[in-house]
């Protein structure tokens, strides 16, 4: 399906540096309006920079009725101080238990609350280790997050992790008013809708937003008579 193709947050980092540096290593206009080289180091050196720049993710608990804002990186990746604190906040709430979430799972957290700049994101569920939880949960291995975001549809967040994201599993629940998104790197990326107690796979929503965007045609014009 989409394990083609590749994502801006999962790009490797001297891949990012290279298809930067190729892309724009041209010209760079001056305040005179004369064109200047811009250096490759430079280049290097922003868009390392953007890629360790932490997010603000700002966070609040549904169960316990909690906020909390932490800094993530694009990538994932924390100070150490905020992954303790992360790990506590989306501690099992049946067990307390707490597990590291995967690393790509938080770098679409971060992605989403860079994306939605300002908003808050709910969550619901991310790791679940309580009796009955099934062995190949995602929360189980601490992949997952049912989140929701205040102010934005559901079918738009929805939409748009499935098409930007491969080797993930994003589910819509309209009566529960969430949505599910965990990172599945060995298995293949997978969409559904949580309906009737049931989940219903391949559902249309996810073939059409991973459609190629079509470019609007202009019309014409008719003269009259002819």
């Amino acid at each position: 399906m989409g394990s083609h193709r590749a994502t801006d947050l999962m790009l490797p980092v001297l891949l990012k540096l290279k298809l930067a540096t190729t892309a724009a290593v041209g010209v760079a206009v001056s305040g005179t309006g004369s064109a200047a080289p811009v250096p490759v180091e430079a280049l290097a050196t922003l868009v390392v920079a953007r890629a360790t720049t932490p997010v603000e993710v700002k966070l609040f608990d549904e169960n316990l009725r909690v906020s909390a804002t932490v800094a993530i990186r694009r990538d994932g990746s924390m100070d150490e101080q905020t992954a303790a604190e992360v790990k506590h906040l989306f501690r099992c709430r049946q067990t307390n238990r707490e597990r590291q979430i995967a690393r790509g799972t938080l770098a679409m957290l971060a992605d989403l609350a860079e994306r939605y700049d300002g908003k808050t994101i709910e969550f619901v569920s991310v790791y679940r280790v309580q009796a009955g939880e099934s062995s190949t949960s995602p929360h189980r291995d601490a992949r997952a997050i049912d989140f929701r975001i205040r102010g934005v549809r559901l079918p738009e967040i929805r939409d748009y992790l499935w098409r930007k994201y491969a080797a993930v599993g994003i589910g819509w629940y309209p009566s529960e008013q969430f949505i599910h998104m965990d990172t599945r790197p060995t298995l293949h990326d997978t969409a559904w809708t949580f309906l009737g107690g049931e989940n219903h796979y391949h559902p249309y929503w996810a073939e059409v937003a991973r459609q190629p965007e079509r470019t609007p045609t202009t019309r014409p014009s008719h003269r009259p008579g002819v």
